[in-house]
Order: C-alpha cells, then structure tokens, then sequence
C-alpha cells in the first residue's frame, strides 16, 4: 500500500537535539495521534494540541511548522509498523496466514484511522502527494501479486484461474483492503468499528474466494466459523 514521503519535519534532522526535545516531539506525535483519530484530520489545530499538552503553540510548531507536517510524520510511522507487517510475508503462506496479516494490517489502519482515512479520502491530500500515491499503489500492488503467486504455487487457487482472474482479483482485494476503514465508518456507528475489525479483515478474503481450491475454500471456511463464532483464540468449541 503505502510508500514513505519526505516530510519537512526532518529539517531539525541534521541538528544534535537532547533527549528532552525527541521526548516532546514523541509526546507532540502521540497527542496528535489521539486527537486526530477524535476529530479528524480537518478539526484537528496546533492550539488545541498545545493546550492539551500544556505547552505553548511555539513550542510545537518548533518541531512542525504546521499541522500537515504532524500528519506526514505520523503516515511515516505507520508505513515503518506496515513495512513489519509485509516483511512476515513468507513462502509458508497459506489462507489462514494471509487473513491474520490482513486482520494485523487492519488494526494497524485502525490505529491510525484519522491519518489513513485522510490522506485516503481527501483530494487536495492525495494531489499534494500524487508521485507519492502513485509509488504507495505500485509497492501494494507488487505485495499482493506476490500473495497470489504464492498462493498459487501452494496449491490454494484453482489451477483453472486465469491470470486475468488473478489481476482481478488482487486488485478487488486490494481495494477491500485500502477502503476497509473508510467503509467502517460509513456502515457502523463509531463505538462498533473497533468490534468489527475481525470481521472485516474476513471480509476482504471474500474477494479471493472465486479462485479458491477446494484447499483454499477448506480453510476460509474455517476462519468464518471462528470470526462468526467470535471465537478466533479459540476459547469456545467450535460448533
């Protein structure tokens, strides 16, 4: 999905800060986060942040001149926990393990739900970054051709799938993927999104299931038992 942008907050990079500045700055990202998850990106101001800090509007704009500069650091912490994500993604891979990186990379979105709806959903933000956007499409794309080759090569596709189904469908799920969060927040109340993650995780398997094998189809089943059951640590039998 994403790649990294360079942000005008690296400006100080050069600069040796002591210990006390990072920690500000860390404590100015973490308030940022929970404030623009609350109101959204558009409500979001560098006086509220500062007022809820306790700190001064200087104080803040110090280490981001503006808010928009909070926004890309945060997009670049995300895309350094989703790289940990991708990088799990191993020739072992089978339908169950493909659904638990989903459902990992879902709570990622979710936990920068205000930063990714909008830099998703907001079209001066994504015109700003276009070449960007464009380089963070090309890298998905190129991870989830590699799910299906992989899932190919380890018996869970039909072996009838054309590799215009298989386009199809990678970008099919891609796009369940890339919207999930956005369409959370458009079918259920926001106290119910965080509840139904598991389920939406699943969700974007569904776009897979056409060019499933029996193998394939063996195992979704499986999961939607347990996501149905709300009982994927297994604590409740399945019925």
């Amino acid at each position: 999905m994403p790649a990294k942008t360079k942000s005008s907050t690296q400006k100080h990079a050069a600069v040796q800060t002591p210990q006390e500045e990072v920690s500000t700055r860390e404590m100015i990202l973490r308030r940022s986060l929970e404030l623009i998850n609350t109101k959204g990106m558009v409500d979001f101001r560098i006086d509220t942040l500062a007022t809820s800090l306790g700190l001064s509007p200087g104080n803040i704009t110090y280490h981001f001149s503006r808010k928009e500069d909070i926004c890309v650091a945060l997009w670049e912490q995300y895309l350094e926990e989703y790289g940990k994500v991708v990088r799990s993604l191993t020739t072992l891979l089978d339908i169950k393990q493909l659904y638990l990186l989903n459902r990992i990379n879902i709570h990622l979105n979710y936990k920068y739900r205000g930063v990714v709806v909008f830099r998703s959903a907001d079209l001066g933000a994504m015109r700003r970054d276009l070449e960007a956007g464009r380089v963070n499409e090309d890298e998905h794309f190129a991870i989830s051709r590699r799910v299906m080759t992989l899932l190919g090569q380890n018996g869970y596709l039909e072996k009838s799938a054309t590799k215009e189904i298989i386009e199809g469908t990678h970008i099919y799920h891609y796009i369940m993927m890339r919207w999930c969060i956005n369409f959370a927040y458009q079918a259920y109340t926001p106290e119910e999104v965080e509840a139904k993650l598991d389920y939406l995780a699943l969700m974007s398997l569904h776009a897979l299931y056409p060019t499933l094998s029996q193998k394939g189809r063996d195992e979704f089943a499986e999961i939607l038992s347990r996501v149905s059951a709300d009982n994927l640590s297994g604590d409740r039998p399945v019925k």
